[in-house]
């Protein structure tokens, strides 16, 4: 924080060090940027009269489907989704209507000669195309620290006649203040499940109560593969569903709980979002996940999303919930009433690439800067990180526009090997060299992918994804039927190994097979070991 003294003669605070001043400089730039009514940000959508419908309703209740009615009727219309996965379902399905329809997600592009539709990820909205008809799902995402920023511009900014926004009831608040910020109309259906929805009233005992048509829910990857592995050898066939997966791979797995060839779905969460399966049961395995900072409780909206998925529309009239462990709890969560929604996110305008400062300056100012109404700031801490290495390392190598271009490509920040992997080509853009030699990275690894392991398939394929964003940020399109035709080898054997792999849990010290829900990653005795060797480091470095 900016410290001051006070100056008599000049009668004003005046900042003690450089440091405070250029950072007041920063914010007072920033601040004079962001006009007091932002809706003016976005000139496109104020320049026409647009109606919203807002489709309310919990999980399950048709709502994105009655919306996307209107998307495949209209002339033109633009498909804004959660997830990359769901952005590529609706192009699939617009395709096997007759309809033209392009894709843009971090990861893909598919821009069709002549297409008047387009479905693609929120944050790929095309704000410069006027469209019939916008869908925009998932709005309740509107208040996520990371991505929330992307509902805002898009319920702010769209540029179509009528916008289907789709959403819990949670949402409902902060969704009909940013349209009357806009001075735009609104008109409300409400959607209801037709199935009702069953908590059991009976403890669910791990394997003897599976039935078919029964979704487990877990929280990691690693879990969702163990709990397949055990289902297999008692005999049941099974699906694997979650977040990682390629497309193709998800849609494989998917079609095979579809035609009977498997008859019990293992999840993570990735279910809660646009997974239509014919499902009579979920099952939390788990009451707690992770959430990138500590492992908590799960809160009513992911658990009425997660727990929605029970009893498809127009299958099944009642959908039945249960879980392993904390089964009341779940059932108080899923009845519970919503807290609304009351502050949406926002991040810095694309013109603050306009001011005299580094974009990781600007950043971390825009962090401090105070919140206007019903706004609070977007988290860009990994964002600032990219941006101090381009920075630091490359200086005036690379322009604002590419750094910021080059920043936002996304890919998962935890993997250190794709972190190093984006350095490299980082690296590899500002000293010039020829963008072909970013098949060094991949290539090495592919010669013998036919006896890559699960692991390392996955690894090679998250790879291949921001190579291609990366061609995609510095607008390369020579290479995208090489990487689609590698990332489809890859999701075949990665089919492989799903049916025939086993996953088990093991000591990470002496190997020992750990039961699926084992809490540590150690047996009981490598864990008393390990703690007693901690208490003797302990003792010795204080003697």
């Amino acid at each position: 924080m900016a410290r001051y003294y006070y100056k008599k003669k000049k009668k004003k605070f005046v900042p003690k060090d450089l440091a405070s001043l250029k950072e007041l400089k920063i914010k007072t730039a920033l601040m004079e940027s962001i006009p007091e009514d932002i809706t003016q940000l976005y000139p496109e959508a104020r320049n026409i009269k647009r109606h919203f419908i807002l489709h309310i309703g919990e999980t399950n209740t048709g709502k994105t489907h009655d919306a996307l009615e209107d998307f495949y009727n209209a002339d033109s219309g633009m498909y804004l989704a959660p997830l990359r996965l769901l952005a590529l379902e609706i192009q699939e399905m617009s395709l096997a209507r007759g309809i033209n329809c392009s894709l843009t997600t971090g990861e893909e592009k598919d821009i069709r000669d002549g297409a008047k539709h387009l479905s693609c990820t929120v944050e790929k909205m095309d704000m410069s195309r006027h469209f019939d008809v916008c869908v925009i799902d998932e709005a309740q995402m509107v208040a996520d620290s990371d991505r929330g920023w992307a509902w805002t511009e898009a319920i702010l900014g769209v540029n179509a006649d009528v916008v289907h926004v789709c959403m819990s009831p949670n949402a409902i608040h902060i969704v009909k203040m940013l349209i009357k910020m806009c001075g735009d109309t609104y008109t409300d259906i409400r959607h209801k499940r037709n199935s009702r929805l069953i908590v059991e009233d009976h403890d669910f005992i791990f394997p003897d109560d599976i039935r078919d048509g029964d979704a487990l829910v877990a929280f990691s990857r690693r879990k969702v593969l163990m709990l397949a592995t055990l289902l297999k050898k008692e005999g049941y066939k099974v699906s694997v569903i979650y977040g990682s997966l390629p497309y193709s791979v998800r849609k494989a797995e998917v079609a095979r709980f579809l035609n009977g060839e498997s008859r019990i779905v293992v999840c993570t969460d990735a279910i809660g979002m646009g997974v239509n399966l014919p499902i009579r049961r979920i099952i939390f395995t788990e009451s707690k996940k992770f959430d990138g900072k500590s492992k908590r409780f799960l809160n009513m909206s992911e658990v009425k999303q997660i727990a929605g998925r029970a009893g498809r529309k127009g299958m099944y009239d009642q959908g039945y919930v249960n879980s392993i462990e904390d089964r009341d709890q779940i059932g108080e969560l899923l009845h519970g009433r919503y807290e609304q929604i009351t502050s949406c996110v926002i991040q810095p305008p694309r013109k603050v690439l306009d001011m005299p400062y580094s974009l990781s300056e600007i950043f971390k100012i825009w962090l401090k800067t105070i919140e206007k109404k019903c706004f609070s700031v977007a988290d860009l801490k990994n964002r600032i990180k990219l941006a101090e290495y381009i920075e630091k390392k490359h200086g005036e190598k690379i322009n604002k526009d590419l750094e910021y271009s080059l920043i936002n490509i996304p890919f998962d920040e935890n993997s250190e090997k794709l972190k190093y992997l984006w350095q490299d080509l980082v690296d590899m853009t500002a000293d010039g060299e020829p963008v072909s030699r970013m098949w060094y990275y991949v290539d090495t690894e592919s010669e013998d992918i036919e006896a890559m392991k699960l692991d390392d398939l996955e690894q090679l394929y998250k790879k291949l994804d921001l190579l291609n964003s990366y061609c995609n940020a510095l607008n390369i399109s020579e290479y995208d039927e090489r990487i689609r035709m590698l990332k489809e080898k890859i999701s075949e054997l990665i089919v492989r190994e799903l049916t025939n792999g086993e996953f088990f849990n093991k000591c990470k010290r002496c190997g020992k097979r750990l039961e699926w829900n084992h809490r540590f990653g150690m047996c009981e005795k490598c864990y008393e070991i390990n703690k007693l060797e901690r208490m003797r480091y302990k003792t010795d470095k204080w003697r």
